[in-house]
């Protein structure tokens, strides 16, 4: 896939305001409602998601809805995730990133999450163009289906590139990363399992250290871990952001080394 924009990218992507504004009281407040109330998450649940109106493509497909699956479908996934070392992608977008990815690496089995259905669909008609085998998609919300779908030290890498900062006070329940999130995603590693953070808003990789740092199974930011995606390729912002001369920063956390769990579909 091509490192380079079409014309409707190259002045489409808004920058916001620059730097991240963090209010750790109002986070504090917005972090227990989501835990205790859904806040922030897409419809609170995903059997009330309200663009469930867009269709998904037909089973068997490679693409999931939480609550919507049927059991056998749900199974698939499951034999899926086990058969071959896994990586996820939360906010997958368009999908350049993780489709190129997954064709460099067949041996490797992917997982993308796009809460927007546009880009979910766009990401799949791209696998399916590639006649990849290797890449599931899901337009869930990340944050409701992982803990229930994906079995603990699982997942060699989360990739998480760009996230919306939702830079409104009023937004920020819908901020991606929050302690309770991270717990999971960390259980969710494999011993030794990367978490892949990058972003080009300034404030964001700070925030994101200050969470990793209160995560027992974490170690902190490890610079050399780039190295293993030195070749990956970029997303659609990554490259507006490179021809813009726009900074993008990287942080690497690694899931200290212990026991590995079984590898078995969460009890219902």
């Amino acid at each position: 896939m091509s490192n380079t924009l079409s014309g409707k990218h190259r002045g489409a992507i808004r920058r916001g305001r620059g730097e991240l504004d963090i209010d750790p009281q109002q986070l504090a407040e917005i972090w227990l409602r989501q835990q205790q109330e859904g806040k922030g998450l897409i419809g609170g649940d995903p059997a009330r998601r309200p663009r469930w109106k867009h269709p998904a493509p037909p089973e068997p497909a490679p693409w999931y809805r939480h609550g919507l699956a049927s059991p056998t479908h749900t199974q698939r996934l499951y034999e899926f995730l086990a058969a071959a070392p896994l990586e996820v992608e939360i906010g997958a977008g368009d999908g350049r990133f993780i489709v190129a990815w997954a064709q460099r690496h067949p041996q490797r089995h992917f997982l993308a999450f796009e809460v927007r259905w546009k880009y979910a669909r766009r990401m799949y008609a791209r696998a399916q163009k590639h006649g990849l085998t290797n890449l599931w998609v899901s337009d869930n919300d990340a944050r409701v289906v992982i803990p229930e779908v994906l079995p603990d030290a699982s997942v060699e890498v989360f990739h998480i590139l760009m996230p919306d900062p939702w830079w409104k006070p009023k937004h920020q329940a819908k901020r991606l990363l929050a302690p309770w999130f991270l717990s999971i995603l960390a259980r969710k590693l494999t011993p030794g399992g990367i978490l892949r953070v990058e972003t080009d808003v300034k404030g964001y990789p700070e925030f994101v250290e200050t969470l990793a740092a209160s995560e027992p199974l974490l170690a902190l930011h490890n610079p050399a871990l780039e190295a293993r995606f030195a070749d990956a390729p970029l997303t659609t912002r990554q490259i507006w952001c490179r021809d813009h001369g726009v900074p993008v920063y990287r942080r690497f956390f690694r899931r200290r080394l212990a026991a590995s769990a079984r590898l078995t579909p969460p009890k219902k």
